[in-house]
């Protein structure tokens, strides 16, 4: 059995409830009890000391007759087991109930002093000494039954005991439903932590509690209701930036989006569809954004799984960047592999829309790397991640110089990405580009170089 809030607080309040009516039931039950030893004693001093009082004209006259009707009216109070008159030689002058305890009346202690001594069984033998100007003529003895005193007691622990199980029941019960009525809403708020730590934001308390505790419960879902709205913005936006760049801007104060950006080394791809203005001549403006969208969506799962960004759609022509906002190292044999796959997965592609004689569209990849300005570029109202460059503005040439189903990248890139992993290209002709004082050498990649071959092939062949 799982022990939820509700049960612990209900076995704290019973436990402190149980142990503050045993002190207090304990110390009710200790005075009581001193009460009734000190009423018995009493009453059995006062009892001797009437027979005393009352004896003395017989004693000292010795009226046996008198003396005797005196104890045996005594010894009908329920209360009296015996009572009994002693002369000062140890002679029984008068006698009722229950026996006297001789080897304690032996003593002469009893004929100057009141007091009490215990006899067999429960009996307490209370004796005064009967005294007339000065002179102890007896003693008196009353023996009192202890039995019923300790009957009393009893009877007042087992009173006690009934009103402390009753206390504890009713606290017990009422701790009970005080644990529910106030577990329930902690319980409650316990199920929707796990449920918003698991994802689910959707997640409300019910709203028929009372007092803080209602408040408490539209303070969560308000919280829940936040947390929702920010997953939903959160989903929004990343469906118009990348997951990374998102990540870096969401949590940032808009006073901390500066326009400006900072530099990075890079690698930038474009991928084109070739024919994209013939193909949409004829087609209404829903087919061809379902048709770009199903290339697009190929384009953007190739690059996430390369470690790069889709920096923006243009027309019928995809941006990708490696290397930013996230450091990569292997950014341009990233940038490589995706435009390989690239060519690859729609060469695929398309090869089943034409078994299906469904319209087709071929790619064509520029790749450039270099240095490049990344960041929020744009106005006060509106700011775009992107990056830009040399690198940009070569990778985009390339991609418009490049025929359908064809790579091309710049020599440095070659060089670079050739120094370590093994490609195969070669040098198609030199271009003059905007920005860049020399001509650009243009590379048709073929695709990676297997490795037994690489120390045979050349390196940029022509």
């Amino acid at each position: 059995m799982k022990w939820h809030f509700g049960h612990k607080l209900a076995l704290v309040m019973t436990a402190l409830v149980l142990i503050a009516s045993c002190i207090l039931g304990y110390s009710l039950v200790h005075r009581q009890f001193g009460l009734m030893e000190n009423q018995f004693a009493q009453t059995g001093t006062m009892l001797a000391s009437q027979l005393s009082a009352g004896s003395v004209e017989g004693v000292f006259t010795e009226d046996e007759l008198g003396l005797s009707s005196l104890v045996n009216s005594l010894n009908e109070n329920l209360s009296v087991a015996a009572a009994a008159l002693v002369s000062r030689d140890h002679e029984i002058l008068a006698h009722a109930g229950r026996d006297l305890p001789m080897h304690q009346i032996d003593g002469a202690e009893a004929f100057r002093t009141s007091g009490s001594v215990m006899g067999q069984g429960d009996i307490v033998w209370f004796h005064a000494p009967v005294v007339f100007q000065n002179v102890e003529g007896a003693t008196a003895w009353v023996g009192l039954d202890r039995s019923e005193l300790a009957a009393g007691k009893n009877r007042v622990v087992y009173s006690g005991g009934i009103v402390v199980a009753l206390l504890v029941l009713t606290i017990t019960l009422a701790a009970i439903r005080l644990g529910r009525s106030l577990g329930k809403p902690v319980n409650e708020m316990i199920q929707g932590a796990e449920a918003i730590s698991s994802g689910d934001y959707g997640f409300r308390m019910q709203n028929h509690y009372k007092g803080e505790f209602a408040a408490l419960a539209n303070a969560f879902n308000s919280m829940a209701a936040d947390l929702e709205q920010k997953l939903r913005v959160e989903r929004t936006f990343s469906r118009f930036v990348s997951n990374p760049v998102a990540a870096r801007y969401m949590d940032k104060e808009p006073s901390d989006l500066g326009r400006e950006g900072c530099r990075e080394e890079a690698s930038v791809l474009f991928a084109d569809l070739s024919g994209y203005t013939a193909f949409s001549e004829s087609r209404s403006p829903e087919e061809i954004a379902r048709i770009l969208n199903l290339y697009f969506a190929r384009f953007a799962e190739i690059c996430h799984s390369c470690n790069g960004n889709v920096d923006k759609y243009i027309g019928d022509c995809a941006m990708m960047v490696f290397g930013c906002p996230q450091p990569d190292k292997d950014h341009r044999y990233n940038a490589m592999t995706c435009a390989l796959q690239i060519q690859q997965r729609i060469a695929a592609f398309n090869e089943e829309r034409r078994r299906e004689n469904l319209p087709c569209l071929d790619v064509r990849v520029g790749i450039s790397s270099g240095i490049v300005l990344a960041g929020l570029f744009g106005s006060r109202d509106r700011l775009q991640y992107t990056v830009v460059g040399q690198p940009a503005n070569l990778a985009a040439r390339l991609c418009d110089l490049a025929d359908a189903d064809q790579i091309l990248i710049d020599r440095d890139f070659y060089q670079h990405v050739a120094a370590r992993f093994p490609v195969q290209a070669h040098t198609t002709r030199r271009i003059q580009v905007k920005g860049f004082s020399n001509g650009v050498e243009v590379m048709i990649v073929k695709g990676w170089m297997h490795w037994s071959d690489a120390g045979a092939a050349s390196p940029a062949g022509d």
